[in-house]
């Protein structure tokens, strides 16, 4: 069974890597998994507990958190120096992405097996810019060990890996099942996105994902739980089971892709990449 890395990047968001790795040991099953969780909250009291810490093979604390512009950057370059040298593929994973099942990995690491060329796999995160999402990606780790400076951003991380790849001349497949990320900006209001400034989806039925911060949820971890058994097809968490999930899960499917109708800058002007200097 081919082994393969995921790397999991924490701050605060403590339940609810609880929940992802569950999630993880019991669904994900079609290959040999090396877990890799790396956090920088301890000392701000940011705590895993122990039932976490048992599912974890490899758990990396930092003691010093390099901030919010940062953070997230010294969190990937730690855990990238404990990927196992035999994992072909290394999946990075916010803690607060939750995906059922692993057929979606399957499926995006046999394209990339097909083309030795495509050193990652992640959804567009931009309509006007270059930009690989970082909440769920897949990369080659050959790629990433040969590139120890692809997480070394700051700011627009996602458009710093878009200009990273471009410039070392590595090609990406996007994982359309999450896509799309976003509704133009001037959509105040809308099914199944997060109403602050970035406007992003927090459920994805066809790749039976589910993320975003519950503390924009209108009932929080238990609403969030909810959305999961919708796009998972199962009451998965049983203290929050659904009723007419197919319904449910229709409507998700129908708000989303009725976005795509939304006037978009893309339709006007060519895509760009961002200047980061």
């Amino acid at each position: 069974m081919k082994k393969i890395a995921i790397l999991i990047r924490v701050y605060n968001r403590i339940e609810d890597l609880k929940y992802n790795l569950q999630i993880i040991v019991n669904t994900w099953r079609r290959f040999d998994y090396h877990i890799i969780v790396v956090s920088n909250g301890y000392n701000d009291g940011y705590v895993i507990d122990d039932e976490s810490a048992k599912l974890i093979d490899d758990l990396v604390v930092i003691e010093n958190n390099a901030g919010h512009r940062k953070g997230n950057s010294q969190l990937l370059l730690e855990g990238i120096k404990h990927i196992p040298s035999d994992c072909e593929y290394t999946i990075i994973l916010e803690a607060d992405t939750w995906m059922y099942k692993d057929l979606l990995i399957r499926d995006y690491i046999d394209d990339m097996k097909s083309d030795k060329n495509i050193m990652w796999a992640s959804a567009d995160w931009y309509d006007k810019q270059y930009g690989m999402a970082t909440d769920f990606a897949i990369i080659r780790t050959q790629y990433i060990q040969e590139n120890p400076k692809l997480f070394d951003f700051e700011l627009y991380p996602e458009c710093y890996i878009a200009n990273y790849l471009r410039d070392t001349n590595a090609d990406y497949i996007y994982i359309t099942e999450n896509m799309p990320v976003h509704v133009p900006s001037y959509v105040f209001i809308y099914p199944y996105v997060n109403n602050r400034k970035e406007k992003r989806f927090y459920v994805f039925p066809k790749a039976r994902m589910v993320t975003h911060h519950i503390e924009f949820l209108r009932k929080g971890m238990a609403q969030k739980k909810r959305y999961f058994n919708i796009v998972a097809k199962t009451n998965y968490f049983e203290d929050t089971k659904v009723y007419m999930k197919k319904w449910k899960r229709y409507k998700m499917k129908f708000w989303i892709g009725l976005s795509k109708l939304f006037i978009k800058k893309s339709w006007f002007c060519k895509k760009v990449y961002k200047n980061l200097d």
